[in-house]
C-alpha cells in the first residue's frame, strides 16, 4: 500500500497525474515538455480564476529573465495536445493583456492507491527541510481540518468550489474515526517518505549529471534554467561577441538598413560607437589577446576586417568570406567559408585559412555539392578546424560535425548524430565542450545544446520560443553572450491599385496564396504549429486546414478550386501534397529525395516542383502518378505562365553573370529568354506572372537592404517598381486571381542581446 496519496486531475477525455508528471488522453500518455506540464498544472489548480501572465512567469521562471513569448508558446503547445482552439476555446480562455484562465470543469481524484476518507482543502507542500517536528505540524493541521465543520448531508461525498471539484470515498460514522487515526499515522508516515525524497533530491541537485538533466536521447530535461540578462531591447542587435576576459561585448545596430557597432563596458554598462553605420555586419569576433575584433562586413562583396577596440579606420583582411569566421588561439591565423558557384551553375564551400595579415591563403577542404560548410571554429590545439557539414535544404536532418586536419586537410566525422542546421559553435572556457546553438529538426526552433568533445555527446540545455542566433563565450570566467530572435508577422490585403495602403488583417508566417473565389489560403502558428489556414479577404472565417506536429506551407490552390498543393516534411524530408479545397483527404504527390516550390500548370493537370539535391525541376500529375524531369541543370522557384506555354524560374550562372530571370518552354529543357537583374537579386522565392502573361513580378533586395516589389516586363528594360518596405521584411505577396486584391506577408525579425553568467556549471564532468 502506497504511503503518498496521489492527486489527479480529470477534464473532458484527459487525465493529469500529479505524481507521474503525464497528461493522459484515453490513457494514452502526451508528450509534454517539462515547462508546458507546469503551465498546465498552474492553470488547473487555479481552474475558475485568472493567472496573470506575470505570475505564470514568476512561477514557470523564478529568478529567471524570459521573454513573455515563452510563456506564449507553452500556451500554444498547450492548446496544440489539448485540441484546443484559441478563438474558441474549450479549455484555456485568454484575458486581454492580462493572463489566461482554466474554463472547463474539474474532477480532483484521490489516486486508488491511496488510503482516503476524505480531501482536506488544505495543499500539502515538500521543502527540501523538513524539521523533526514536521510530522507532529501535519497532524495537527489534519485534526483541526477535521473538527471543522460538517459537511452539508445532502452533499457529503463531494465538496464543491469554484476552483474544483473533488472526489471523496464516502465511510461510515462508527468506521470514521478509525480511518481518521488511520490516515493521521499514515500522512505521518508520508512525511517522513517525504523528508527522505528531500535528501535525495539535495543530493542529486548537487550530481552534475542528474542537475543538467541528462538523458539517452539527447533531450532537454528539466535542466536549471540559464540565468538570462536582456542587455539589449531594440531589437536591432543580430550579432555579439564577448572579449576574452569577459568585460566587453561588441554588438551590431541595424537601423535604416544600415549595420554599426558598439563596444559596452559591462561594469559600467557605458556604450560607445567603434564602427560607424554602412553595410550588413555577417559576423563579430574578438582576437585572444582582447586587443581587436573582427568582423564580416557586406561591400556589395563581403571582406573581413579588423578593427581596434578603440575605433579607427578598419583593415581588410580577405575578401568574399561567408559570415561566420573563426581566429585561432594563438591569433596567427583565420578560417573562414567562402561560396563558390561554378560555370553550371553548381555551388561548393571551401573551408578557407589565412594568415592574420590577410597572407597565406589556403584552402583545406572543399564541401561536395549539394553539402554545405558552415561555422567553423578552431580546436584547442590550433591543429584543426571544427565544423557543420551537410545539406539540410530538403527538410531532413543531414548536418553533422567534422574536424578537418590543417596538416592534410582530412575530414574525420566527430558524432554520427545530425542536426537540421548548425547556426553557431563556441568553446566553454575549460575547452571539454562547446556550446552549439541548433535545430535538430525542421519544424524546431533554434536553441543552445552542450556539445562534449571529444566524445560529442549533445544535451540540450534550453527550451523556449525564443530562437538563438549568434553566441559568443568569455575565455575567462563564466559569462556569455547570446541573441535572441522572435519574429512578428502579419497579412496585409487591399485594393490591388492601392498597394501601399492595405490593412492589417491576421498573423501569418510564410507563404500565401488566393484561391479562385477570392479567399487566402496561408501559414500560420496560431496552433502552436506551422500549419496552413483560409480565411475571407477581410479576415471572417478563418479555418485551420492541416493539424500535427509537422511544418506545412507554401499552398497552391488549382483553378478549378478543388485541391490545395503544398509542402510538408511529416514523412521527415521535404514533400510535395495534395488535399481538398476543405483540408481533407491529404496525400503524398512524391517521395524519396526532397522536393519544394510547387506550381500548378492553369489546366490543373500538373504540378511543377524542384528537387534540392540539384534544383531540378520535375512534374508530376496532380492525380498522381511517376513523376517526369523537366531540367538537367539548377532552375529555381518554377511559374507557370497563365497561357501554360512557358515556366519562369531562378538560373545560377557563373560568377561573373550572378543570378537572372530564366524563361523556359512549358515541356521543360529549352531555353526561351534570360533577363538579367539590373536592380537588386531576387529577394524571396515568388516569381507571379500578370494576367497577360506580359510580365512577371517579383520582390528584390537592394544593395542599402530595402525591400522593393517590382514588375519586370519579358520586353526587358528596366523593372518598374510597384511597392517599396523600408522598415519591414517583406516574406510573400500575391495577387488575386481576378487581379483587384493585393496580399502581402510583411513584418520583422527582432533581435536582442542575452548576458548568460552561469555557464560553467556546463564544463568538465
Amino acid at each position: 500500500m502506497s504511503l503518498l496519496i496521489n492527486r489527479f486531475y480529470r477534464f473532458g477525455d484527459f487525465t493529469l497525474d500529479t505524481e507521474q508528471r503525464v497528461l493522459l488522453r484515453d490513457g494514452k500518455p502526451l508528450a509534454l515538455t517539462p515547462k508546458v506540464f507546469d503551465t498546465l498544472l498552474i492553470l488547473i489548480e487555479n481552474s475558475g480564476q485568472i493567472v496573470e501572465k506575470e505570475e505564470l512567469m514568476r512561477r514557470l521562471w523564478p529568478d529567471t529573465f524570459v521573454e513573455e513569448a515563452n510563456l506564449t508558446f507553452n500556451i500554444q503547445q498547450l492548446r496544440k495536445f489539448l485540441s484546443d482552439n484559441a478563438r474558441d476555446p474549450r479549455f484555456i480562455g485568454t484575458v486581454t493583456r492580462r493572463g489566461y484562465r482554466f474554463i472547463a470543469d474539474v474532477e480532483a481524484v484521490l489516486s486508488d492507491k491511496s488510503p482516503a476518507v476524505g480531501q482536506s482543502a488544505g495543499r500539502l507542500e515538500s521543502s527540501d527541510d523538513v524539521s523533526p517536528d514536521a510530522g507532529n505540524t501535519l497532524i495537527s493541521q489534519i485534526e483541526a481540518q477535521e473538527s471543522g465543520p460538517a459537511l452539508n448531508s445532502a452533499n457529503e461525498n463531494q465538496i464543491s468550489t469554484p476552483q474544483e471539484k473533488i472526489g471523496v470515498i464516502p465511510a461510515s460514522d462508527e468506521a470514521s474515526t478509525s480511518v481518521r487515526k488511520m490516515f493521521i499515522a499514515l500522512a505521518a508516515a508520508a512525511v517522513i517518505v517525504l523528508a527522505g525524497a528531500g535528501l535525495v533530491f539535495w543530493r542529486s541537485s548537487n550530481d552534475p549529471d542528474r542537475r543538467l538533466g541528462n538523458r539517452t536521447d539527447g533531450k532537454f530535461s528539466g535542466a536549471i534554467p540559464l540565468k538570462l540578462e536582456k542587455l539589449t531591447g531594440t531589437g536591432q542587435s543580430r550579432r555579439v561577441a564577448i572579449s576574452p576576459d569577459g568585460k566587453h561585448i561588441a554588438y551590431t545596430r541595424h537601423i535604416e538598413k544600415q549595420s554599426s557597432i558598439w563596444l559596452r563596458q559591462l561594469a559600467t554598462n557605458t556604450n560607445v560607437e567603434i564602427v560607424p553605420p554602412g553595410e550588413v555586419i555577417y559576423g563579430l569576433a574578438f582576437a585572444n589577446s582582447g586587443e581587436y575584433l573582427y568582423f564580416v562586413r557586406g561591400a556589395p562583396r563581403t571582406a573581413l576586417y579588423r578593427v581596434s577596440l578603440f575605433g579607427g579606420v578598419p583593415t581588410k583582411i580577405v575578401e568574399k568570406p561567408e559570415g561566420d569566421f573563426s581566429v585561432s588561439f594563438d591569433d596567427s591565423q583565420i578560417a573562414f567559408i567562402r561560396q563558390v558557384t561554378h560555370p553550371d551553375g553548381l555551388r561548393e564551400h571551401h573551408l578557407i585559412i589565412v594568415n592574420a595579415d590577410g597572407t597565406g591563403e589556403r584552402v583545406l577542404f572543399v564541401g561536395t555539392y549539394p553539402h554545405v560548410l558552415n561555422v567553423p571554429v578552431w580546436s584547442p590545439d590550433d591543429r584543426a578546424i571544427i565544423c557543420s557539414y551537410g545539406n539540410s535544404q530538403g527538410g531532413t536532418q543531414n548536418e553533422r560535425i567534422i574536424e578537418v586536419s590543417v596538416a592534410d586537410g582530412m575530414k574525420k566525422e566527430l558524432s554520427s548524430e545530425s542536426f537540421f542546421h548548425v547556426t553557431k559553435l563556441a568553446w566553454l572556457p575549460d575547452r571539454s565542450g562547446l556550446i552549439m546553438s541548433g535545430r535538430k529538426n525542421f519544424e524546431d526552433i533554434t536553441e543552445l545544446w552542450r556539445v562534449s568533445y571529444p566524445s560529442m555527446e549533445t544535451l540540450q540545455i534550453t527550451e523556449g520560443l525564443s530562437t538563438y542566433l549568434d553566441l559568443s563565450i568569455a575565455a575567462k570566467g563564466d559569462k556569455a553572450v547570446a541573441t535572441q530572435s522572435i519574429r512578428n508577422s502579419d497579412v496585409w490585403v487591399g485594393s490591388s491599385q492601392e498597394p501601399r495602403n492595405l490593412k492589417k488583417i491576421t498573423q501569418a508566417t510564410d507563404k500565401l496564396c488566393w484561391t479562385p473565389n477570392g479567399r487566402l489560403i496561408y501559414g500560420s502558428d496560431a496552433s502552436g504549429n506551422g500549419d496552413l489556414w483560409i480565411m475571407r479577404a477581410d479576415g471572417t472565417d478563418q479555418r485551420q486546414l492541416t493539424v500535427g506536429t509537422a511544418a506545412d506551407f507554401r499552398p497552391v490552390v488549382t483553378p478549378d478550386n478543388r485541391y490545395i498543393v503544398f509542402v510538408s516534411n511529416r514523412t521527415g524530408a521535404l514533400q510535395i501534397w495534395r488535399m481538398n479545397i476543405d483540408g481533407s483527404n491529404q496525400v503524398p504527390l512524391t517521395n524519396g529525395g526532397s522536393n519544394d516550390y510547387p506550381a500548378v500548370s492553369p489546366d490543373g493537370k500538373w504540378v511543377i516542383y524542384n528537387t534540392t539535391d540539384d534544383w531540378h525541376l520535375w512534374r508530376v500529375p496532380i492525380e498522381g502518378g511517376e513523376p517526369m524531369r523537366l531540367t538537367d541543370y539548377p532552375a529555381s522557384y518554377p511559374s507557370v505562365s497563365p497561357d501554360g506555354k512557358m515556366i519562369a524560374c531562378l538560373e545560377r550562372n557563373e560568377p561573373k553573370v550572378g543570378l537572372s530571370i530564366l524563361i523556359l518552354g512549358s515541356e521543360g529543357g529549352y531555353r526561351l529568354k534570360r533577363i538579367e537583374f539590373t536592380r537588386g537579386g531576387l529577394s524571396g522565392s515568388r516569381m507571379q506572372w500578370t494576367a497577360d502573361g506580359k510580365a512577371l513580378v517579383y520582390a528584390a533586395e537592394l544593395a542599402g537592404g530595402a525591400i522593393t516589389i517590382n514588375q519586370q516586363s519579358l520586353d526587358s528594360g528596366p523593372p518598374e517598381e510597384i511597392m517599396s518596405f523600408d522598415q519591414d521584411e517583406l516574406f510573400d505577396f500575391g495577387y488575386s486571381i481576378d487581379g483587384q486584391l493585393f496580399a502581402v506577408i510583411r513584418g520583422a525579425w527582432k533581435h536582442d542581446v542575452v548576458l548568460i553568467s552561469d555557464l560553467n556549471r556546463y564544463g568538465a564532468r
